[in-house]
């Protein structure tokens, strides 16, 4: 088997729907056959599975099953679990790693590459195809360079997809944004996404077209807000509609963890994320999760004692996981210092004293429930599944007290047997939201063109070419020097092609003059179809002191016809300024595309002014042209290169250039 091919989905920040889409485009890439895994170098979160191997992340955990593989620590070898402000437990390889975890953090990264390396290697060669996650934003330029996202992403020889959450709020300025800073890394990109819309999406389809005319990249497609009882990642980022069954409270103590195990309940209860006494008020079951620091917890969850004192008299089911069964013992010891040095008081509903121990366990499970009584006797003799994941040591697997059930047990409502037992009925399960998920990109999104970026369908576009290193406080790299010519007619597509070479950080030198309604209308839609990151001068007749005066090291010139008009005007000689333009140029160090009209292929002007305007223009762009590095005739909206020159390969693939997407009456390639 060869080298995976590999996408990655970036986000324009956490919570965006990165993890959504993974999971979605995994079981997008099963349904057509291939052999996929996903992949996410390092991941900050408290929700974690046990898996061949020890424990991963929830969010690779479901993504492996969309793909329809068995979950492994490889797809996550990172897992960094923060106890808050004062540190985190780190875990490599599914493994506690108590030296990293001790190491701050950037004493601990130089540790990192090597396990992530030899995790994504191996993935590469065993699979068809790797869906990698990143993490957070690829642009956190102050931690550049980058490991999770863009790290493994020159590693795997990615393309990219960005995601933006639409229901936030600024999503159109967060992805371009995003692409602006990524710098010599957005040529990895595909396209964007909008993810969590809701409402009419004639009111954002503007904002497709404004990302095309900035980034010459297109929105592959909105994503709507689903309603789907998935686990997530950071403990339900999106709560679901309250469902018809009875009101459940989760208490939501501060370092709660573990909380996506309780996704069924989201279909089957009235779910209730209780962060006081007052909130939980009312409920039927009380659910204690688990905890990442049961000591700290432990004076937030005192305030609930009397709330749950009453409901256990009055014979209503409290349900007490890991962490939270531990702070209804007797007391928390921790002589080694393993969560949170010290000896802690627990809430007393439990007659055990839980000590934590340096060995985590983390173990798969499959127990018989038997010596069950009172509510929790319907649950009498099934058989379930889950997994255990704790330090803490001197609690049974499951003890009843009362109405109280505690377990050192993950995912008990998991269980379908359980779910039916509980609440009388079943939740949908993983494999329906999976399916409903991967239905919905379908509908929603252009997958082709992703097919097409990565060779699903039997086309392989060219790398793009080798760019220098950017200078210091530059987010782009530094532009080959030199002039870059665009021949065309009218509306042939010069100044987006324009945009597209100049990238988001650019001068404009506009020579067109509003002198009439018409004029400023057209300078009005231009205005609107530029980069709102770029400069613009406007300097109808002296290009060279306005290319002394451009902030940015690409200049972009539109256009030459008019500045040839405006000469003429004032009685001044274009050929002479033309080559006061092209010393400009060269001492300038810039990179300066320079926009003309190619007028010289229509009938002859009637009157001998238009006849000698048309034949210094020629005159002009043929002057230019000749001492530009590149050269191009733009027609219909495909650059053809002049003289040799050769269309740069991130351009060749974009729709309107040569050799990119088909147009009419061009033949497309099949999908998979």
């Amino acid at each position: 088997m060869g080298r995976a091919k590999a996408l990655i989905v970036w986000g324009t920040g956490s919570g965006v729907g990165k993890s959504l889409f993974a999971a979605g485009l995994l079981r997008h890439f099963k349904r057509l056959g291939l052999e996929a895994a996903p992949f996410k170098a390092q991941n900050m979160a408290n929700h974690a599975r046990v898996v061949r191997g020890g424990e991963m992340a929830s969010a690779q955990w479901l993504q492996a099953l969309a793909a329809g593989v068995e979950p492994e620590v490889r797809m996550n070898p990172i897992l960094v679990k923060p106890f808050g402000e004062r540190g985190a437990q780190v875990v490599v390889w599914g493994k506690v790693d108590p030296f990293l975890s001790g190491l701050p953090w950037k004493e601990r990264r130089p540790h990192l590459e090597a396990p992530i390396r030899e995790a994504l290697e191996g993935l590469l060669a065993e699979y068809d195809l790797l869906v990698l996650e990143g993490a957070g934003s690829p642009v956190e330029r102050n931690l550049w360079p980058d490991l999770p996202n863009l790290r493994v992403a020159e590693w795997a020889d990615a393309k990219a997809l960005l995601v933006a959450d639409v229901d936030q709020g600024g999503a159109l300025g967060a992805l371009y944004g995003t692409w602006a800073l990524l710098g010599e890394h957005r040529k990895r990109l595909i396209g964007f996404a909008f993810n969590k819309f809701r409402g009419d999406l004639e009111l954002l389809k503007p904002a497709y077209a404004l990302l095309r005319d900035w980034t010459g990249l297109p929105v592959l497609g909105t994503l709507p807000l689903l309603p789907l009882a998935l686990p997530e990642e950071d403990g339900f980022r999106y709560r679901q509609p309250a469902g018809n069954g009875p009101k459940v409270a989760l208490l939501r103590y501060p370092h709660a963890a573990n909380l996506d195990e309780f996704w069924p309940l989201s279909e089957l209860a009235q779910v209730v994320y209780a962060h006081s006494p007052e909130e939980a008020e009312g409920a039927w079951l009380l659910i204690l999760p688990g905890s990442r620091l049961p000591a700290r917890d432990l004076p937030w969850l005192r305030a609930f004692l009397p709330l749950i004192q009453r409901h256990l008299e009055a014979g209503k089911p409290v349900l007490a996981v890991c962490g939270g069964a531990e702070m209804l013992s007797e007391a928390l010891l921790d002589e080694e210092g393993v969560e949170e040095r010290g000896h802690f008081p627990g809430l007393g509903l439990l007659p055990y004293r839980v000590r934590m121990a340096r060995e985590k366990t983390v173990e798969r499970r499959r127990v018989r429930l038997r010596g069950l009584s009172g509510y929790w006797g319907r649950l009498e003799g099934l058989e379930v599944e889950g997994y255990e994941i704790h330090h803490g040591q001197g609690l049974p697997l499951f003890h009843q007290e009362g109405s109280l059930l505690a377990t050192w047990l993950h995912g008990l409502l998991e269980n379908p047997g359980v779910q039916k037992a509980l609440f009388g009925r079943e939740a949908r399960g993983l494999e329906e939201g999976l399916e409903a998920l991967a239905d919905a990109l379908e509908r929603h999104l252009d997958l082709r063109a992703l097919h097409r970026a990565l060779g699903l369908t039997g086309r392989v576009f060219p790398a793009s070419p080798t760019e220098a290193k950017a200078p210091v406080g530059c987010p782009d790299p530094p532009p080959p020097p030199g002039l870059v010519l665009l021949l065309g007619g009218a509306k042939s597509g010069k100044s987006r092609f324009a945009q597209r070479l100049a990238g988001p950080f650019a001068t404009l030198i506009a020579t067109a003059e509003a002198r009439d309604e018409e004029m400023a209308e057209k300078i009005r839609r231009h205005q609107e179809e530029r980069p709102p990151t770029w400069e613009t001068l406007e300097e109808p007749l002296d290009l060279p002191g306005a290319l002394k005066r451009a902030r940015h090291p690409t200049v972009v010139v539109d256009c030459l016809t008019l500045w040839v008009a405006n000469l003429m005007e004032r009685g001044l000689d274009p050929l002479l300024e033309a080559r006061r333009f092209l010393s400009a140029v060269e001492e300038s160090g810039k990179r300066v595309i320079a926009v003309s009209n190619e007028v010289g292929m229509g009938i002859v002007p009637q009157n001998p002014l238009a006849r000698r305007y048309r034949d210094l223009l020629g005159q002009v762009n043929a002057l230019l042209a000749e001492a530009a590095q590149e050269a191009y005739l733009l027609v219909a909206g495909r650059a053809l290169p002049l003289g040799g020159g050769k269309v740069p390969a991130q351009e060749a693939k974009r729709p309107g250039s040569h050799g990119g997407e088909p147009g009419p009456g061009r033949s497309r390639d099949p999908g998979p």
